[in-house]
C-alpha cells in the first residue's frame, strides 16, 4: 500500500504489522538510516537498509518519521499512520459516560414527571369522591337523621305523618344508594368504553320510566346511539360528569315533564360527542326553573358546571307548553 503525499495511511485493528519499503534519497553514497514513531522521542537505527518492519503498532495515531543519520546532507520523510479506533480515543469513554448519565436522566425525569401526572390524576379522583360523599351522601344522611327524628315524636301522636316521614326516609335511602352506586360505576375502569356508558345510560332510563316508577305515568322511550360512539372511550373524570349531566336531564323528564314521549340521542360530529334529550312534556321557563322544579336551578347550574369542565357547551330549549330539549356537545 503506496500512501499518497499528504494523506494519512489508515491501518486496521486487526492487522498491526507494518513493513514499509523506501528509496534512497542519496544515489552517490549509502548512509545509514534510522526512523521514529512519533510523538516517541526514541530514534531506532536500522543501518543502511531500506526497509522497516513494524510489529503490534500501537493503538493510537503516530507519525513514522524517517531520516539519514551519517550524511552532512540532513533528509527525512514521514507517513501519518492512524492506528487508533475512535472508541479508543481518549475523549471517548468521558464522552459516552456523559450520554448515558443524560439518557438516564431523562428517563429518570420522564418517570417522575409520568408518576406525578398519576398521582395528580388519582389525587384529583380522590378529591372528587370526597367531594360527592360530603355533599350527596352528607345532604342524605342528614335528611335521614331529622327525618328519623320526626319519625320517632308522630309515631305515637299523629302516626299518618309518621308513615309519610318514613316513606321519605325509605325514598331518601334509595336515592343514598343510587348515588354510592354512581360513585362505585364512575371509577371502575372496566366502564371506560362508550359501550358500558350507554348501557348504563339505558339502565338509569328504564329504571326511571319503568312501570312501577312512582313518579311518571306511560311514557314511550327512544333511545338512538350511532355506532361510532361505541367504539370511543372516556376517562373516568369525564364519563362521570358526562354521565351526571344525562342522568339529572333524564331524571328531570321522567319527574316534571309530564310527558308522553322521551327521546335520547347519541352521536358524533367529527371529534365531538353530541347528547340530546328532548320530550313532549308540559315545558318550563328556563330563566325560572324553580317553578318546575324547587331545585331546578341548582341541578341546571350543576349541569352546566359540568359541561364546562368537559370543555363542551349545554344548551337547554324549553317554553311552557312546547315540550323540553337539553343538548350537550363536547370535544372527545
Amino acid at each position: 500500500m503506496k500512501p499518497q503525499p499528504g494523506q494519512p495511511l489508515f491501518l486496521q485493528r486487526d492487522k498491526n504489522s507494518l513493513t514499509v519499503y523506501f528509496e534512497n534519497p542519496f544515489p552517490a553514497s549509502s548512509p545509514s538510516f534510522a526512523y521514529r514513531l512519533e510523538p516517541d522521542p526514541i530514534r531506532r537505527r536500522i543501518g543502511k537498509q531500506h526497509v522497516i518492519h513494524l510489529d503490534d503498532v500501537p493503538a493510537r495515531d503516530f507519525v513514522l518519521r524517517i531520516e539519514a543519520v551519517d550524511t552532512p546532507i540532513r533528509s527525512t520523510a514521514h507517513i501519518e499512520l492512524v492506528a487508533q479506533p475512535f472508541w479508543q480515543k481518549g475523549w471517548f469513554w468521558p464522552v459516552v459516560s456523559l450520554l448515558m448519565v443524560f439518557i438516564i436522566g431523562v428517563a429518570i425525569y420522564l418517570f417522575y414527571l409520568y408518576r406525578l401526572r398519576q398521582f395528580i390524576r388519582l389525587q384529583r379522583v380522590r378529591d372528587r369522591i370526597a367531594r360527592d360523599l360530603h355533599d350527596d351522601m352528607g345532604s342524605y344522611l342528614s335528611s335521614i337523621s331529622i327525618l328519623s327524628q320526626t319519625a320517632s315524636r308522630s309515631v305515637v301522636k299523629d302516626p299518618a305523618k309518621a308513615q309519610i316521614t318514613l316513606d321519605r326516609i325509605g325514598q331518601t335511602a334509595r336515592q343514598v344508594m343510587d348515588s354510592m352506586g354512581d360513585i362505585v360505576w364512575s371509577i371502575n375502569p372496566d366502564h371506560d368504553s362508550m359501550k358500558q356508558v350507554v348501557s348504563r345510560m339505558t339502565d338509569v332510563a328504564s329504571g326511571l320510566f319503568g312501570a312501577d316508577n312512582e313518579f311518571i305515568k306511560q311514557v314511550t322511550l327512544q333511545v338512538d346511539v350511532a355506532d361510532e360512539v361505541c367504539q370511543m372511550s372516556l376517562s373516568t373524570e369525564r364519563r362521570r360528569d358526562f354521565f351526571l349531566i344525562y342522568k339529572e336531564a333524564i331524571t328531570n323528564a321522567a319527574r316534571y315533564a309530564n310527558a308522553s314521549r322521551v327521546r335520547v340521542q347519541l352521536s358524533r360530529e367529527g371529534g365531538q360527542l353530541v347528547l340530546v334529550i328532548d320530550d313532549d312534556g308540559d315545558g318550563f321557563d328556563p330563566e325560572k326553573p324553580e317553578r318546575r322544579n324547587p331545585a331546578g336551578g341548582n341541578g341546571l347550574n350543576n349541569m352546566r358546571k359540568r359541561a364546562e369542565l368537559l370543555g363542551g357547551v349545554l344548551l337547554v330549549r324549553s317554553a311552557i307548553g312546547a315540550g323540553t330539549t337539553v343538548s350537550l356537545k363536547f370535544p372527545v
